[in-house]
Order: C-alpha cells, then sequence, then structure tokens
C-alpha cells in the first residue's frame, strides 16, 4: 500500500454484538478519498484486506468482508475490481446523482457478483430503481430523528434491504435500533461504559486492576507480580502455558510461575499480562478488547518515536483508558483504586500533558479523524503503528487462545 494513504476501521456488529464485518476508512495525504482496495491490484489489495479483517476468534483466524467507499468514477467506469466477492461489499456514497449512468453502473457491480450498499441514506422517490438492486442501507443516527428514523424503516420495508444503523454513541441507541428492525450497528457505543448502580466489582475483576496498577511502576519486581497472579489461577496457568509454548524454545518444561515470570520478564509479562486479561475475560464483546489492545499496543509505538515517553507507561495508559467501557465503571471510581502516576492520570483523565496527547492522538487516529492530528505526530508514522498494532493484536491473541 503506497504509503501516503491513510486507512483505518470500524467493526460493524450484528444484534449480538458479533462483528461481522469492517468498514476501511482511507485517504490520500491531500485529504481526497482514494480507494487503495478498488483501485489496486488484486494481489495488493488481498494483501490490505487480509492485514484489516483477519481477526483473531475463540482461538481461530477469521477474514470478515470490509466495506469499501466507492467514487462516482469507479461506479461509471468499465474495470471491475478483481478481488474476492465475499471479502467485500461496496458502499455508494450519499450525493451522487441519481442517473442512467449511476443505475447502470451500481447493476455492472451487482451483475458481477458484489455486494452494494447505499451510505448515509436519506430517502427520496428517485432513489427507488436503486433500492431494488442494493443489499444494505446505511442510516445515520445523526442526520434523522426518532420519528425519521421510524419514517425511513417504514419507507424501506417494500425493498427487502437490510438496515444498517450507523453512528450508534448509547446503548440505549442500539437496542432502539434492534426495536425498529435493524440487523447491522456501527459507531463507538461498545467503547462507553454502561455505568450500573451499586455494582461491585468481581473478585477477578480486583485482581486484574491491581495487577494492571502493579505493571504500570516503572520499579514494579517479578516478585510482586508472582505474589498478585497466584490469586488468580487462571491468569498464572496462562503464563505457564505461554512460557512453555514453542514461542521460547525452552530445553525444560517450566511448572513454577516464579520462574516463568523471570523468564519472561517485566516488559514481555507487561504485555502478556494486559493481553490475557483482557482476553475474553470480561464477558464483554471481542471487539471491545481488540479496540483496547490496539489502542495500548498503538501508544507504545508512537511514545519509541518521541524522547521523553516511556513505551511501557504509554502501553499501559492505553489499558486504563478502556477500563471503564470493559468494567462498566467510571474512569474516576478505577482511578482511585490504583497508584498511576500524576502524568498518566492527567493524560487519562482529561487528556493533559505529552502522554493526553499521544492518547487523544492515538483515539482520533483510530476513530478516522484525521483532520486532528498533530504535527508532532506524522500521519505516516501513525499509519504504519496502526497497521502494526492490529497485526500484533491478532496475532498474538490467536498465540493465548
Amino acid at each position: 500500500m503506497a504509503q501516503d494513504i491513510l486507512m483505518a476501521r470500524q467493526p460493524i456488529f450484528d444484534a449480538k454484538l458479533n462483528v461481522v464485518a469492517y468498514e476501511l476508512l482511507y485517504r490520500d495525504k491531500n485529504a481526497q478519498a482514494y480507494s487503495p482496495v478498488t483501485d489496486g491490484n488484486s494481489a495488493t489489495s488481498q494483501v490490505l484486506l487480509n492485514n484489516y479483517t483477519s481477526i483473531c476468534e475463540a482461538g481461530t483466524l477469521t477474514t470478515l468482508p470490509a466495506f469499501i467507499n466507492l467514487t462516482k468514477e469507479m461506479l461509471e467506469s468499465d474495470r471491475i475490481p478483481e478481488i474476492s466477492r465475499k471479502h467485500i461489499v461496496l458502499e455508494i456514497l450519499e450525493g451522487m446523482e441519481v442517473d442512467d449512468n449511476l443505475i447502470s453502473g451500481i447493476q455492472r457491480y451487482i451483475d458481477a457478483g458484489y455486494r452494494m450498499a447505499l451510505d448515509d441514506f436519506i430517502y427520496s422517490p428517485e432513489y427507488d430503481p436503486i433500492l431494488q438492486m442494493v443489499h444494505i442501507v446505511k442510516l445515520d443516527l445523526l442526520q434523522l430523528s426518532d420519528d425519521e428514523l421510524v419514517r425511513h424503516t417504514e419507507l424501506l420495508k417494500p425493498f427487502k434491504v437490510t438496515l444498517l444503523a450507523e453512528k450508534i454513541e448509547t446503548l440505549a441507541e442500539f437496542d432502539r435500533c434492534k426495536e425498529l428492525g435493524f440487523k447491522l450497528f456501527q459507531g463507538y457505543f461498545l467503547c462507553k461504559p454502561q455505568v450500573i448502580a451499586g455494582r461491585k466489582l468481581s473478585s477477578s475483576e480486583i485482581v486484574m486492576i491491581e495487577l494492571m496498577s502493579l505493571l504500570a511502576d516503572p520499579d514494579v519486581t517479578t516478585a510482586a507480580i508472582e505474589q498478585v497472579v497466584k490469586r488468580d489461577p487462571q491468569l498464572a496457568y496462562k503464563i505457564l502455558r505461554i512460557v512453555n509454548s514453542p514461542l521460547f524454545n525452552l530445553i525444560r518444561k517450566i511448572e513454577n510461575l516464579g520462574e516463568a515470570v523471570v523468564i519472561l520478564g517485566i516488559t514481555e509479562l507487561k504485555r502478556w499480562c494486559a493481553l490475557i486479561a483482557f482476553s475474553g475475560e470480561m464477558g464483554k464483546p471481542d471487539e471491545l478488547t481488540r479496540h483496547t489492545l490496539i489502542r495500548a499496543r498503538m501508544c507504545e509505538l508512537m511514545a519509541a518515536t518521541h524522547a521523553g515517553l516511556s513505551e511501557s507507561s504509554a502501553f499501559m495508559m492505553g489499558i486504563f483508558a478502556g477500563l471503564d467501557a470493559l468494567l462498566d465503571t467510571p474512569k474516576e471510581d478505577i482511578l482511585k483504586q490504583v497508584v498511576l502516576s500524576d502524568a498518566l492520570v492527567a493524560a487519562i483523565q482529561f487528556g493533559d500533558g505529552d502522554y493526553g496527547e499521544l492518547l487523544t492522538t492515538v483515539d482520533n487516529y483510530i476513530m478516522g479523524e484525521w483532520n486532528f492530528l498533530p504535527e508532532s505526530y506524522p500521519a505516516q508514522v501513525l499509519n504504519q503503528a496502526y497497521q502494526d498494532s492490529i497485526c500484533w493484536v491478532r496475532d498474538t491473541l490467536l498465540k493465548i487462545a
């Protein structure tokens, strides 16, 4: 992929909060829309799709479909991209003039076996011929009032299309859209906690928070880590299994937790413990775990490019920034239970300081808010760190499944 192309992905969920696809967001260095998938050759496109849409689920590697925006020029051209039809859904951008060229272009892609979606759709009778052809219609919750949303679902029923609700910000909105008959859902509603009054943390959650706090201490010792890990048998077992895996190519089997901790070392132990703690143990959808770990790894990689920032501290900052959503507990309550540096607390709570700028920058990149990227973090360095983080999380979760 050309290095002047920025890319990010946004998950698309079904009603059970399983990730069933990703929308690929892309932009070139001049802030113009561009499709490296449909304009690139088949081999390059397949590598790109695999990097962004292959994930580890339940111990197996799964490749999900990618939703990709098409421009009017692409729709009206005679060239059809040579990509596996089952791996992409082509999105028709809002605002295109409905004419014979557009309709015939859509028909050409559908005849070639592609699935098509209408993006940011606002109903008008002129779209009826297109609605007879496409498979998915995306409705933007930020553009429609509840009454308008209801009206659109009624207007679209005769066309037998699958409805996708995008820009969902809360679980209440997610539930409302399910009630209206939507089958697919998109937005960062999972990243916000659903705080339950009076909820108490379980013993395993308390151990996990204590461990994360300990790992954030730059002076932590292996002995201190061992004492906490011993309190969670599942965590202790997984650490032993990792150390005895082919990854470390040991001559003899390690059965002592203390030895395992020493062999891993502090830096590696921090990463592995964070991965294990979040890998399906919190009763949360897998995508929230992936999002939290990708953010943490990306913070770590970007900290390495800035003098004065600790890679280890940046990784733990990324983890703690997502604990409120994972635990459904207010961020301030979690931060009261741990011992973090003032700089990390200020960054996590308020986005202040150098670490705060790093965290905000990483979050903006992941969400595709590229207009807010500061000059101090080159966009292409962020792009590479994001790709590396996705691959790292995918491959590492596969190893510990």
